[in-house]
């Protein structure tokens, strides 16, 4: 079963812009990663220091080695230190398998 992710980031704004391209750098290694249906750079509408990632991943097993990667693992701390607040992350499953199209 697929499962999806929605995270959320908000930027302290003197870093907005270094944590946006730390993110693109992490976005770039994780679409080579097995199990990675769909994993996009996302910019807030109304704030511009909103960033964060929708995703979809092809089993749990896949989520949990993404969460596990260095490219994941690695920086961590100061992507956090570049927030105003700690990371929302939101998992959820399709409410029926296929709802979905194909290519997301």
């Amino acid at each position: 079963m697929t499962i999806n992710v929605l995270a959320i980031f908000h930027a302290l704004p003197e870093h907005r812009d270094e944590l946006k391209r730390r993110l693109e750098v992490m976005a770039e290694a994780t679409h080579q990663e097995e199990g990675c249906l769909l994993y996009a750079l996302q910019e807030g509408a109304e704030d511009p220091n909103v960033l964060g990632f929708v995703e979809k991943w092809a089993s749990e097993e896949a989520l949990a080695k993404h969460l596990q990667a260095p490219h994941v693992r690695e920086g961590g701390e100061e992507r956090q230190a570049m927030m105003s607040q700690p990371g929302v992350v939101i998992k959820t499953y399709n409410a029926a398998e296929g709802e979905w199209p194909a290519a997301l």
